[in-house]
């Protein structure tokens, strides 16, 4: 049986009180600004308030009944959402992987063509939907011109007030948008592999394609998991770009949980539902991402 000196057991005790003491400021701001909030949102969701009216109902969870069970939109919203994310994960990672694996090979230009894929990210979200209404728009838009001068006429269409394109007009604006970050960010991940696994992988004979599917991608597993993270995150909060640019329309045709959220709060005056409705989506989020996780780990370990 080991005994540990009684000086030793009190410095340890020193240290682990010097460090909760260095821990505290950074977790009083993670309660004021984390814990309390969403604890708030969650008891605001238990009530019917208008948001402007100091009069709150308690209705206890007859929000979520509603929600999850009646409000058609919400699932048409989730369904949106999902769409966005899956292909998020499915284009642009895969993408972004190309475009990074080109570029890690010090071809002449790729800073400036790296500093120009990533530019979109640098401005406004706003001006960037507004930007790309414009060049959706029937009457002037550049996509139709072009696809006119190509005499394509008959593919000229109604992007954004279309059921049939509306979501698939925002998806492309989305890709364009984020891709060029995923590069940055795998490109990164790529200058952290040693040079000589790549030699070795050429004197081995290995194609380009074998390479990235060999060593590439498995040595990058952690990087992808992260991406994969701010794929699903990101469709629940790109409420933004697709308010700009359809408002959630046609129909509902682009509506997200985002925008159904903001719809039921701040124009039809429901917080306690909207409340609601951010309850759920932080839960979904928080599944999502732990079951994606505990699959990573399990891969990594094996």
């Amino acid at each position: 049986m080991t005994f540990i000196p009684a000086k030793k057991i009190q410095f340890i005790l020193k240290g682990k009180k010097t460090a909760y003491l260095l821990l505290l400021p950074a977790l009083i701001i993670f309660v004021i600004f984390f814990v309390y909030p969403n604890a708030y949102v969650f008891y605001l969701s238990l009530f019917r308030w208008a948001g402007i009216s100091p009069q709150k109902f308690f209705i206890g969870f007859e929000n979520y009944r509603k929600l999850l069970f009646k409000d058609t939109i919400w699932i048409k919203a989730v369904i949106n959402t999902a769409i966005i994310a899956i292909q998020s994960i499915g284009i642009q990672i895969p993408v972004a992987l190309a475009l990074a694996i080109v570029l890690n090979k010090k071809i002449r230009g790729a800073g400036i063509f790296t500093s120009i894929i990533f530019l979109p990210l640098i401005i406004s979200l706003v001006a960037v939907a507004m930007v790309w209404t414009w060049m959706y728009d029937p009457g002037f838009g550049i996509i139709n011109k072009v696809l006119g001068k190509l005499g394509l006429t008959i593919l000229t269409r109604e992007w954004l007030s279309d059921m049939r394109t509306a979501l698939f007009s925002v998806i492309v604006t989305i890709n364009w948008i984020y891709i060029g970050l995923y590069v940055v960010i795998l490109t990164a991940g790529l200058k952290s592999i040693p040079k000589s696994i790549f030699d070795a992988a050429r004197v081995d004979g290995l194609s380009e394609l074998q390479t990235a599917c060999r060593i590439t991608i498995p040595l990058l597993k952690e990087v992808i998991a992260v991406i994969i993270i701010m794929c699903i995150t990101g469709a629940f909060k790109s409420f933004d770009l697709i308010w700009v640019m359809t408002y959630g329309g046609p129909a509902h045709a682009t509506e997200i949980a985002a925008t159904h959220l903001y719809r039921m709060g701040f124009r039809r005056l429901e917080a306690g539902y909207a409340s609601a409705i951010g309850v759920i989506i932080f839960f979904i989020c928080l599944i999502t991402i732990v079951i994606q996780l505990k699959i990573m780990r399990i891969k990594i370990a094996k």
